[in-house]
Order: structure tokens, then sequence, then C-alpha cells
């Protein structure tokens, strides 16, 4: 082999690198896209990168044929959208997969700057998207814990509410907008929390001893 196919060589196999270790944070996450979703979108995001930049060279020579070859490269960065919508998913007017799929967009880049033989660009790519997922996943300290929505279902008593709102208090939840909606001897409320006194993967221990009270049949966030 040449020393260009070992250059080509070598960015594929750091483009993988660079895929797996963004995969792999989100894999720990146990999120859906993981290694080998990320692995792959980089190493043919990289690969097509290649074929787009040095593949038409024999054709490009010829002075009578005009041809772009950013334009395989610039496909990439629009293809990606329909993996990063199968990412997405909606749950009781939330979305959920936003951060995954915005992960393997910055990941295509990532293949393709390494396609391009931009090293330091694509490797403090690579580093800047693992460090902003992993210090920034739900809470920080520099941002305070993130909101959450409770959807409760209770009986639909004359002092339920009020119960409810008193227990809600004395574990330091406040709610900033609520809806109501009843039927057939059953309240349905969503409350929403601008603020979380814990961890959001602390909610369900702050929320047990709402839990076991008799009134309320379901309590789900």
């Amino acid at each position: 082999m040449n020393l260009n196919t070992w250059e080509y060589i070598l960015r594929l196999t750091l483009s993988a690198l660079f895929g797996g270790g963004i995969g792999l944070e989100r894999e720990l996450r146990l999120k859906g896209a993981g290694i080998r979703t990320h692995l792959i979108v980089s190493f043919a995001s990289c690969m097509m990168t290649l074929v787009s930049k040095y593949g038409f060279i024999d054709v490009l020579d010829n002075a009578a044929i005009k041809l772009d070859p950013s334009r395989i490269a610039a496909g990439l960065v629009t293809a990606i959208g329909f993996l990063g919508a199968g990412a997405i998913s909606a749950h009781r007017r939330s979305l959920t997969g936003m951060t995954t799929a915005a992960g393997l967009w910055a990941t295509v880049g990532i293949g393709m700057s390494t396609g391009a033989g931009l090293y330091a660009v694509s490797t403090f790519g690579a580093v800047f998207i693992v460090a902003i997922q992993a210090i920034l996943y739900h809470d920080h300290a520099m941002l305070g814990h993130i909101a959450a929505t409770l959807h409760i279902q209770m009986e639909d008593a004359p002092d339920a509410l009020d119960r409810l709102h008193e227990q809600l208090a004395g574990l330091g939840l406040k709610p900033s907008s609520s809806k109501y909606e009843r039927a057939e001897g059953i309240l349905s409320i969503e409350l929403h929390l601008d603020h979380l006194p814990c961890p959001s993967h602390d909610l369900g221990e702050l929320l047990a001893p709402l839990m076991k009270q008799p009134y309320i049949k379901s309590l789900l966030w």
C-alpha cells in the first residue's frame, strides 16, 4: 500500500475511536444510541469525506469535467437527520433523546473533519463533546437541579388537593404550574416543578412517602 492509503486508514481508525468515545458516554447513560451507533456514524462520515475529497481526483484531472466534490460531504449533514429523529421520542408533552440526536449530528462533523485531515479540530471536538455531555448531564452545581413534571392520579376527595399540596411542601416541592382533570372519581394532576431540592435520580426516593399515601393511585415523573 502507498503512503496515501496508510494515511486514509489512519483517519478512518481515528474517526472510529472518536465516535466510540462519544458513544461510550451515551451507553454509560443507558441511551439507545451507544458505542456502535456513534462509531459507525463517525467512521462512515470519515469514509464518505475521503471519497468526496480524494475519490474523484482522476476525474477532475480532465479539464473538460467540472465537478463539486464537496457535495457528498454536504449531504452528510442533512442525511444524519433520519437517525437523529429516531433517537428522539415524545412522552407526556416532553421530549427525550435531544442530546443524543445532537451528539450524533456532531459526531458526523468529527468524522468529516478527521477524514479531511483536520486532526487537531477533530480531537478537540471529540473531547469537548464527551466533556460537555458528562459534566452537564442532568444536574450540575453551576446550573442547579433540573425541572420535572409530576403526573399524579388520586382520589377525588374534597380535601385531597389540600393534603397533596401540604405534603409536597413538606418535601420541599413547590409546583410552578398545575393542570387538573376529573373523571369517574379520579383526579388527574400534572404539576410542573421548576426546581428540585435533590438531583433528579434521587426524586423517587424523595417521593417515596407520598407514593405510600392511600389516596394516591399512581405517580409518574
